[in-house]
């Protein structure tokens, strides 16, 4: 599990709170948990039938117009923050209050003067593979405040854990099991997730009991999907499979199932590191049957997990100089605040595109962003 192995790193750092996000928008959190009533969970224990529930962190963009007040959440809910713990106290010795203190900072909604809601595009992430959408809650809110709203979904059994409200808890089914049929199959349930989710944020009577207060809306004909690792594969099995997502975003996942052998004439933007267009499978054979906009990145000075929040929790970021070496090896060399911002920059220059607000969106990024390289393109306007 990739984030478990990654806690021996860390140790403990005073409480504190993840400011407000970098756009000109407040960003207000909303959470939910939704059941899929047609869907009996693939991955449920056979002695446990369920139906199918994902967890859903919904980031939404406020406007000027609508009164704040800061608001602040724990990074993670109490069980989650637990477990993390007492899985470093167990394996490296750390003491088991890890993550505990980390809050990030929300627009807590007190009035409203605006007469009308305004619609956003509406952008569905997905996490890796024994990770969380907990695990970019930072890149969501970050996201966000430029106009989006952001969800983040929990793919449960494929997740380390998912809380859900009534308190019940779901582990992760089996995460070292590398088999090919497996993995397909999960990848097959993440984007049915997906698409349930879109569903329901599209619903009148849901999406109104979730916007309420933020004067925000979803515009049903701007959806995106991105993801990192296994959920950047959820992202190019999304474009294939729901006609209702327009592009979407891969930060340094493989690419597998029918997308691979059919491509999709919509656009995809692959981001990596440096090394990712040797290693990750799928990159190189899909690439030939991708027959919209393409391009393919590396960002300087990353590594895989660069792409998850890490490289930006503070308990990270205040260890002791004795860690360097290492945090270096596991979450890359760029500086955290350079990698918000080069994230930032390319999921919005790529819904500019997608979107069609900006023709030229995905053209000269190496001269605009030093720190990343274009390693491929095709069917651009500068291709």
């Amino acid at each position: 599990m990739i984030f478990s192995v990654f806690l021996g790193l860390a140790s403990l750092a005073a409480a504190v709170v993840i400011p407000g996000p970098p756009g000109p928008h407040p960003v207000a959190l909303r959470v939910r948990a939704f059941e899929d009533v047609a869907r009996w969970d693939p991955h449920a224990p056979k002695d446990r039938p369920e139906r199918r529930r994902v967890m859903v962190s919904v980031n939404i963009p406020i406007k000027k117009e609508v009164t704040c007040s800061v608001d602040t959440v724990p990074y993670m809910p109490p069980i989650t923050t637990s477990f993390y713990g007492q899985m470093a106290a167990a394996m490296y010795g750390l003491p088991d209050t890890l993550m505990s203190g980390m809050e990030l900072e929300f627009c807590a909604i007190k009035a409203s003067c605006a007469s009308k809601a305004d619609k956003y595009p509406l952008v569905v992430f997905s996490h890796g593979r024994g990770l969380s959408r907990l695990g970019y809650g930072i890149l969501a809110r970050s996201l966000a405040s430029y106009g989006y709203v952001v969800a983040n979904v929990d793919h449960t059994f494929d997740a380390d854990l998912v809380e859900f409200p009534d308190g019940s808890v779901r582990y992760a089914e089996n995460a070292s099991n590398s088999d090919p049929e497996y993995v397909a199959s999960l990848l097959d349930t993440r984007q049915k997730d997906v698409s349930f989710v879109i569903d329901q944020l599209l619903n009148t009577s849901v999406a109104g009991s979730l916007m309420t207060g933020t004067q925000a809306s979803i515009d049903p004909a701007k959806i995106f999907v991105a993801g990192h690792s296994a959920g950047g594969a959820t992202a190019a099995a999304s474009l294939h499979a729901d006609d209702r997502v327009l592009g979407g975003l891969n930060f340094d996942g493989h690419i597998i199932g029918a997308v691979l052998a059919e491509g999709t004439r919509k656009p995809l933007v692959l981001v990596g590191t440096p090394t990712s267009i040797d290693y990750v499978p799928g990159w190189n054979e899909t690439w030939a049957n991708l027959r919209g906009a393409s391009l393919q990145l590396a960002v300087s000075g990353t590594t895989h997990l660069s792409y998850c929040d890490f490289p930006k929790l503070p308990n990270i970021l205040a260890l002791p100089a004795e860690y360097d070496e290492l945090v270096k090896q596991a979450l890359g060399t760029i500086e955290s605040a350079t990698l918000e911002e080069v994230e930032n920059e390319l999921l919005r220059r790529t819904l500019d595109f997608v979107l069609g607000y900006k023709e030229d969106a995905l053209c000269g990024i190496e001269g605009t962003v030093p720190e990343v390289k274009q390693l491929r393109s095709k069917n651009l306007p500068c291709s």
